[in-house]
């Protein structure tokens, strides 16, 4: 049995990754219009699709967090996950090259003043992060899938 698959790995990869998705979504569900603020400042959707998504996206990353932390549709979480990410690099990949800078919100809204350069830096940091997460994601899907054969 490679390492990789190891049943021990695999379970600790989704924990850590249920964490943070859980974490991620808490302060999302405890204050939507926040975290609408923080859709809406990326200038990607229509204002129509701001408040739906703002509401339904923290609860469809809780669900994935659970169902990665009880093993539940493991595969299916980590592939929702997956997505999310993807998504998100590219939400933040597209403003960074408009050099916009926003408030990830990825953690709930930010109250904290900081200058155009530091949420740049910020969210140059968040994309790093999300490929870490992206990866991560990419394990458990796999990993699980190796382990079903």
């Amino acid at each position: 049995m490679n390492w990789v698959t190891h049943p021990l790995v695999l379970r600790v990869s989704c924990w850590l990754l249920g964490a943070v998705m859980l974490f991620a979504a808490i302060p999302k569900v405890i204050d939507p219009p926040g975290f609408a603020q923080s859709v809406f400042a990326y200038g990607l959707l229509p204002m129509a699709l701001v408040a739906p998504l703002a509401l339904a996206l923290p609860w469809l990353e809780m669900l994935a967090a659970l169902g990665l932390a009880f093993g539940v549709a493991r595969r299916s979480a980590a592939a929702i996950v997956l997505l999310l990410m993807l998504v998100f690099i590219g939400g933040l990949g597209i403003n960074l090259a408009k050099g916009n800078p926003v408030d990830c919100g990825c953690f709930g809204a930010s109250m904290a003043q900081k200058t155009k350069e530091q949420r740049l830096f910020d969210m140059k940091m968040a994309v790093l992060r999300d490929l870490g997460l992206a990866l991560l994601a990419l394990h458990t899907l796999m990993a699980s899938k190796k382990r079903q054969e």
